[in-house]
């Protein structure tokens, strides 16, 4: 590990998590993911069957919101044209979903 990598380590730990989470993604939105989360505690099932295409649609929906955050410090220039209050309430969010699913990210 070079010094300058821990400097600002949200960008060096990006370059590793952002392909990874897209990586993903890709497999989940393929159906080639045999895992899914419980969502117990989720609220926006409460009115709704729990189908496994809504339960995929919800992961993969979760899963962008983690990307965000990764791919705007691997890539800012690709996104000026968002407001920064907007993408540091997106940053924020997608970091905090994260932390909340970090356990469930695997196959």
């Amino acid at each position: 590990m070079r010094k300058e990598e821990l400097y600002d380590l949200k960008y060096t730990l990006s370059e590793s998590i952002y392909p990874m989470l897209k990586a993903f993604k890709d497999k989940l939105d393929k159906k080639e993911m045999p895992s899914l989360p419980k969502f117990k505690d989720e609220s926006c099932f409460e009115d709704k069957k729990r189908t496994v295409d809504l339960m995929y649609k919800f992961w993969s929906e979760r899963l962008e919101e983690m990307i965000f955050p990764f791919e705007y410090y691997c890539y800012p220039e690709n996104f000026e044209n968002i407001r920064i209050d907007e993408r540091k309430e997106k940053i924020q969010k997608g970091l905090d979903v994260f932390a909340k699913y970090f356990n469930d990210l695997w196959i």
